[in-house]
């Protein structure tokens, strides 16, 4: 049984002047930047401020994700808070939810391992559960210090092997996990797509 979920809770103002200190606190997409550079140390990701850097592991550690994850809410998918925030969805279904996951992927592995070589070599690169949400769970740990575009072209693998019963991600509305990416049409094969194309973006240095 999933265990009860936590929805992103709303950051308290001395929470966002911690991070943002002297800069406007209501200016949602530069705290939406500047959480997630934070949590990211590698080359082209990281702040350039470790005080900055330190409040936002020190926020995460004690009040946890959450609280960081409704900043990217509403960020555009170009860009690097937007894919924390669908990283974060990936993470939290995976994690809260394990036995949809699992059955989905078994599911989609019965169907792949009737197609022949094609579907047998989209199963080989399929990464494991276990081995995406470990790699998201390193990142919004602020420790993750390896290849993060590795980490959305593997999520960008296991939502498109995911996609191959049902591209539906989401079932419902009064799903904890239901927001307008979860839920959209297709919502697994737009979300595989999107970390593709934010994977080539990170190769290129222009993920942001």
């Amino acid at each position: 049984m999933a265990s009860s979920f936590r929805r992103p809770a709303q950051m308290k103002p001395d929470q966002l002047e911690s991070i943002e200190g002297e800069a406007d606190v209501a200016y949602h997409s530069e705290l939406a930047h500047t959480a997630a550079q934070a949590l990211l140390p590698g080359a082209g990701y990281h702040t350039e401020d470790p005080e900055v850097r330190a409040r936002v592991l020190d926020l995460v550690a004690t009040e946890g994700i959450d609280v960081i994850a409704e900043a990217w809410a509403r960020s555009p998918e170009s860009t690097l808070p937007g894919m924390l925030w669908r990283g974060y969805l990936l993470r939290e279904w995976l994690r809260r939810f394990p036995n949809d996951a699992a059955a989905r992927l078994t599911a989609a592995r019965e169907k792949l391992g009737s197609q022949g070589a094609d579907g047998a070599e989209k199963l080989e690169k399929t990464p494991t559960l276990g081995e995406v949400q470990s790699s998201w769970d390193e990142v919004f740990a602020g420790s993750f210090s390896g290849d993060f575009a590795e980490v959305l072209a593997s999520s960008a693998r296991l939502c498109d092997t995911l996609a191959e019963v049902d591209p539906l991600w989401i079932p419902s509305d009064e799903h904890p996990l239901a927001t307008p990416v979860t839920r959209r049409d297709a919502a697994l094969l737009e979300t595989a797509r999107e970390f593709r194309a934010a994977g080539a973006r990170a190769v290129r240095g222009t993920l942001s």
